[in-house]
């Protein structure tokens, strides 16, 4: 039986409906829960620390009259401004560590991975740590980099045996970044007439596709 390492997206988790459709195509699937989401983000202890840092610096600027409170609410929109990038970059990358987890602890044939979970995968191929076949469902490797503040990703050139799935209703993901992300590589794209979430598309018959393509 083929082992297919499901990836989920930012706001699902790895019991949903794709990773459902996965198993009644007759994959084994193997997933695990990352810490993505906002309310994976609110329970980090990093960011309960600084909220709370955040709340009594406040407090404190507030006793000292209205300059203080200004100046305590400008340093904190600029410190805003550069932890949300560390923060996303944290959470990708301890997203990503459950993955490599779960890849050495399990013998993988397939990673399929969905939107922010494209991006984990785009990212274990990048560093060389999978190699193997994988198909990415409307990847939002970019939209993941911009927010951390780098550089987009790009797959290796001799990527023949990665399938990139995209809708072109997508309307979170736009089509152009899995257009480039395929570009001067050996990897495939196929457009499909759906949206992010390919709830049409998504069937177990279009797995068995899919993953069939990236083993042939």
């Amino acid at each position: 039986m083929t082992t297919v390492l499901f990836v989920h997206g930012l706001e699902s988790g790895p019991h949903g409906k794709k990773a459902l459709a996965l198993e009644q195509a007759g994959f084994k699937v193997v997933a695990g829960q990352m810490p993505c989401g906002q309310r994976a983000v609110l329970l980090d202890p990093l960011v309960i620390i600084l909220g709370l840092a955040a709340i009594a610096g406040l407090i404190t600027a507030a006793t000292r009259g209205p300059i203080g409170f200004l100046i305590c609410v400008m340093t904190y929109a600029v410190l805003q401004h550069f932890v949300r990038p560390a923060l996303t970059r944290r959470m990708f990358a301890r997203s990503v560590a459950v993955q490599l987890a779960l890849l050495r602890a399990n013998q993988i044939d397939v990673v399929v991975g969905s939107s922010f979970g494209g991006a984990v995968a785009v990212e274990l191929l990048r560093s060389g740590a999978w190699k193997g076949p994988t198909v990415l469902l409307c990847p939002a490797h970019r939209l993941v980099a911009g927010r951390a503040w780098k550089s987009a990703p790009s797959l290796p050139a001799d990527a023949a045996r990665v399938l990139v799935v995209h809708g072109r209703q997508d309307e979170t993901v736009p089509l152009e970044h899995s257009r480039s992300l395929v570009k001067d590589t050996a990897a495939k794209l196929i457009e499909v007439e759906d949206g992010h979430r390919l709830a049409a598309t998504a069937t177990p018959e279009n797995f068995t596709a899919w993953v069939g393509h990236t083993l042939g």
